[in-house]
């Protein structure tokens, strides 16, 4: 079940516009990110630009039948005045099944990663869940209420990169009767901890973020080095 973690060939990144396919990697605000296997789906593509920082954000899913199977969003900021960025906050959190940082300087060197619970269906969504919404709803798809994986924040005094892979729980563990289907409270660390099966596929995803971190770490040092 877990087949889609295999590491793929790295493929020529392009960017992107919602409602397009890519297979390999993205461009995203010129860095190329790379993609697990299989062809992915753009729900969500923005260029945001203002006095301090030009950012770039891209969603993608992937489709299984008519589910969404996995998820990727990235987000590449550039400061224009190379003063860096405030300290990321969500490097560390309690619900976190794992997390790691290397270090979270104010305004400087940046690298942290973790594997965590995202929900989908927040009380307040943000544009890019309404965009995943409205993207699940108009191709007549499951969307689950909460997807699983590892997050990787990197930055630098002027780049900013921000890659997180999701895949959807219910599709790998069958959620109980009296519930139906898997929310962002049955995957904290604490509910992790109560269930064996949980702990299992947290450890894999723990094991394809390690393996993957270094893709992130070179796609990043790539486009620092320009």
């Amino acid at each position: 079940m877990f087949a889609c973690l295999i590491l793929p060939q790295s493929m020529p990144a392009r960017a992107l516009e919602a409602g397009q396919t890519a297979t390999g990697s993205v461009q995203v605000g010129g860095m190329n990110i790379p993609l697990p296997g299989g062809e992915w789906s753009v729900y969500y593509a923005v260029e945001d630009d203002d006095a301090k920082f030009k950012t770039s954000k891209l969603g993608l899913v992937q489709i299984s039948g008519k589910a969404v199977k996995q998820s990727a969003y990235f987000r590449v900021s550039r400061s224009k005045t190379g003063g860096g960025f405030k300290p990321y906050e969500q490097c560390s959190q309690p619900h976190y099944f794992f997390g790691e940082t290397a270090m979270n300087q104010i305004g400087g060197k940046q690298d942290c990663w973790h594997v965590q619970a995202e929900t989908l269906a927040p009380d307040e969504a943000s544009d890019r869940q309404k965009a995943i919404l409205a993207f699940a709803k108009s191709h007549s798809l499951f969307l689950p209420l909460t997807i699983v994986g590892p997050r990787f924040h990197r930055a630098s005094a002027d780049v900013l990169l921000q890659a997180s892979y999701g895949w959807t729980p219910d599709l790998i563990v069958k959620a109980p009767k009296e519930i139906k289907v898997w929310r962002f409270q049955d995957w904290t660390a604490e509910e992790v901890a109560k269930e064996p099966r949980k702990k299992v596929v947290m450890n894999k995803f723990k094991r394809w973020g390690e393996e993957w971190r270094p893709r992130i770490d070179d796609a990043f040092a790539s486009f620092v080095k320009k």
